[in-house]
């Protein structure tokens, strides 16, 4: 299972291409913006971009180049019209598709996407791990305990699904996404609790209609963090 960030701010394909990768048993986020779409990807949570250039402007194109610059490694896949292909030379493709959007090619082409990433020597830049770990958060004056989904160098998914939040909670935090600082403390298999200060880099639907994803991207961390945080990285997915 990957986890697949697509990028459509025209709201076009992504619909249907999210449907389509679940049904592969991939996990889906969407960003709908540009500054949403670079947010998502600073957490290192990610492990492929789908985009889509059906519509070719400045701020899909940066998202494109984002994701080449600072995530070294992370396969960028495009739906491309070819009357306007021309336009994206400057994004680095892992592989592209075209309308009708099909199902076979979609997935096939994310397949072979992934499948090149995983024969790298070096996968990514940034590693990121599936774990499910106890943590207790902080964000918007709003405290709960839950547990971790996913864990990268530079930040951490957060599943919220069983917190029952208060409608005046949960506005609160959505209003801090971007701006606000989170305080969390993760503890560790052997008993280890690492603080963490963090960004709050989105909030949004989990699988369960239910609950929610919290993510949350990483700023300064100390050394004895990043000391206590990689040995998670080695068997990172």
């Amino acid at each position: 299972m990957a986890n697949v960030l697509i990028t459509d701010l025209f709201e076009e394909s992504a619909y249907l291409v999210r449907s389509l990768l679940r049904g592969s048993g991939h996990a889906v986020s969407i960003a709908i913006t540009r500054a949403d779409a670079e947010a998502k990807l600073a957490t290192g949570l990610f492990d492929m971009l789908v985009m889509d250039y059906g519509s070719v402007v400045e701020d899909n194109l940066a998202v494109g180049r984002f994701a080449n610059d600072v995530l070294p490694g992370l396969p960028v896949v495009a739906l491309v019209s070819p009357e306007k292909e021309s336009r994206i030379k400057g994004v680095q493709l892992a592989g592209k598709f075209q309308r009708p959007i099909r199902g076979r090619l979609v997935k096939e082409v994310v397949h072979n996407a992934l499948a090149n990433l995983f024969r790298q020597s070096t996968r990514r830049a940034v590693p990121r791990v599936h774990v499910d770990l106890p943590i207790e958060l902080n964000v918007a004056g709003v405290s709960f305990k839950t547990r971790t989904i996913d864990l990268s160098a530079r930040g951490v998914a957060i599943d919220a699904t069983d917190v029952k939040f208060k409608p005046d909670e949960l506005e609160a935090i959505e209003n801090v996404v971007g701006s606000g600082t989170a305080h969390a403390s993760l503890t560790l298999d052997e008993g280890k609790i690492v603080q963490l200060s963090a960004r709050l880099a989105f909030v949004e639907r989990h699988r369960s209609l239910s609950g929610r994803t919290i993510g949350l991207r990483f700023e300064d961390l100390d050394e004895e963090s990043e000391v206590a945080l990689s040995g998670l990285y080695a068997k990172a997915a």
